[in-house]
């Protein structure tokens, strides 16, 4: 399977010193009440597309996350389960996935189907194939924005990942917009439904021509390592094939089971 993108935008932590709250008010003139930084950071990630390329209502909208809006759903238990508090509406509003996408889509004038879904791991690569299924029976085109938060808890969130304590956990928001063709594409991204094992990428690897990079969970792996890490690495990866003009095959892990992505640049 194969997709294509047309455009990307992006918001990385380790990258970019800004205050996201202020540069949605400042820069995009965004009503930033009663939203948390989610969909904040959700909104940056689509505004700043956005400014790229022209999105039209009939795009489809699909947004992930490694964990979703962990901070607001803290906050609620905090206060309903530790001090016995009533949750507040806005809480309540925004604890709903749906409610980032609806944000989201009002900004970018889409009218057409909005998603937000998370599966369990490999989250960005289901997400594609969900894209792919939809997009292929239609001239519709996609847009998919991967959204990840460090929580006010760092510790919490690791363990939920199943990353080492020591790990450095960042924000980051990456945007694509994809289509099924080939037109002014920028790069193509194959993948597949497959799970393969460790001698099957062994093989793969040293089959591949292209620049190789995997997550931190492929510890198996004696090749290049991001340095950083946060569920929806894959998401960047395809930015920075981008961007730097290099074919890569970026590789994925977890409980013995891996995934591929192949991005290619056509510009």
């Amino acid at each position: 399977m194969k997709l294509y993108v047309k455009a990307t935008s992006s918001y990385r932590s380790d990258l970019e010193d800004i205050v996201i709250k202020k540069e949605l008010k400042t820069n995009y003139k965004v009503d930033t009440r009663r939203k948390d930084d989610f969909i904040h950071a959700g909104l940056l990630g689509a505004l700043r597309l956005r400014d790229k390329i022209e999105i039209g209502q009939d795009d489809e909208l699909y947004l992930t996350s490694g964990v979703g809006n962990f901070n607001i759903v803290s906050s609620v238990y905090e206060a309903m389960i530790r001090n016995k508090e009533l949750m507040r509406l806005f809480d309540f509003i925004n604890i709903l996935g749906n409610t980032t996408s609806f944000y989201v889509a009002s900004e970018l004038g889409i009218k057409a189907k909005s998603l937000f879904q998370i599966s369990d791991h490999f989250t960005y690569f289901h997400s594609l194939i969900n894209i792919y299924a939809s997009l292929i029976s239609s001239p519709n085109e996609a847009i998919l924005g991967a959204i990840d938060i460090v929580s006010e808890d760092e510790s919490i969130i690791k363990r939920l990942l199943g990353i080492e304590i020591d790990v450095s956990a960042i924000s980051s928001v990456s945007y694509q917009k994809l289509s099924c063709s080939k037109i002014d594409a920028l790069a193509e991204i194959e993948f597949d439904t497959l799970f393969y094992s460790l001698e099957e990428i062994q093989v793969l690897i040293e089959k591949k021509s292209m620049r190789v990079i995997c997550s931190l969970r492929c510890i198996e792996l004696k090749i290049d390592k991001a340095l950083v890490f946060f569920e929806t690495f894959g998401a960047s990866i395809v930015e920075d094939a981008i961007n730097t003009k290099e074919d890569t095959l970026f590789i994925e892990f977890y409980q013995n089971r891996y995934k591929i992505l192949k991005i290619r640049g056509l510009k």
